[in-house]
C-alpha cells in the first residue's frame, strides 16, 4: 500500500515537473519571440532612419537657390481655358528660395489647376508673392468670392473627390519637404484663400 502510495506520488511529482517545465519552455520561447520581434523592429527603424537621411541629402543635391516670380509666370499657364482669370502680383526684387524646381511647379500647377475646378467661370485668381521676415510667401484668393470661406479656400478640409485630396496631400507633402507649409488663411483683408510659406534665403 505504501509503496502504491509512494509511486502515486512520485507520478503526481513528474506531471507537476513536467507541467512546469512546459510552462517554462514557453515562457522562455515568448521571451525569445518578443526578442526576436524587437531586433527587428530596430532593424528596421535603423533602416528607415538611413532612407530618411538618404532621401534627405538626395533633395538637399537637388535643391537650387529659386526665384518665385519666374515660376509663378510660368504656372499660370493658359488659365483662360480653365474658364478664370489670373491677376499676379509680384514684387520688383527677387524673391529667392532653396528648392527643387519640378517640385515647386508641381504644386504650383496643382493650386492653380484646383482652383480653375472650383472657382465660377470668369472669377478671377489673384497670386502675390513676397517676402516677410524670414519667409517666401505666396497667397491665392478668388477675387470674385461672396463667402466668407470659399471653396478655394476648402483644399485641405478633405471633402473633395479622390483627386482633388491626392492634390492637397501632395501640396503639403512639397512644401514640408522644402522647410514650409501651405494652408487656409486670409490676405490684405480678403476672404480665406490659401497661403504657401517656404524659407526665404537670406543675402
Amino acid at each position: 500500500m505504501a509503496a502504491a502510495g509512494q509511486l502515486q506520488a512520485g507520478n503526481l511529482g513528474a506531471i507537476i515537473a513536467s507541467v512546469v517545465l512546459l510552462g517554462l519552455g514557453g515562457v522562455l520561447f515568448l521571451m525569445g519571440s518578443l526578442f526576436v520581434a524587437n531586433v527587428r523592429q530596430s532593424a528596421k527603424a535603423r533602416e528607415l532612419a538611413e532612407q530618411a537621411r538618404k532621401d534627405a541629402r538626395q533633395r538637399q543635391d537637388a535643391s537650387r537657390v529659386q526665384d518665385l516670380r519666374p515660376l509663378l509666370d510660368a504656372a499660370s499657364g493658359d488659365t483662360a481655358s480653365q474658364g478664370i482669370r489670373l491677376d499676379i502680383q509680384l514684387p520688383p526684387e527677387a524673391v529667392p528660395v532653396l528648392a527643387i524646381e519640378a517640385e515647386l511647379r508641381e504644386l504650383l500647377a496643382k493650386v492653380t489647376a484646383y482652383a480653375a475646378s472650383v472657382m465660377r467661370a470668369g472669377a478671377t485668381l489673384q497670386v502675390s508673392a513676397h517676402a516677410q521676415g524670414e519667409q517666401a510667401v505666396i497667397h491665392w484668393r478668388d477675387l470674385d468670392a461672396v463667402d466668407a470661406r470659399p471653396p478655394l479656400a476648402r483644399f485641405f478640409d478633405g471633402s473633395h473627390a479622390a483627386a482633388a485630396s491626392a492634390a492637397a496631400r501632395a501640396c503639403e507633402r512639397i512644401a514640408s519637404h522644402h522647410g514650409g507649409r501651405i494652408y487656409s488663411a486670409p490676405h490684405a483683408g480678403g476672404v480665406l484663400g490659401l497661403t504657401l510659406r517656404l524659407p526665404l534665403l537670406q543675402a
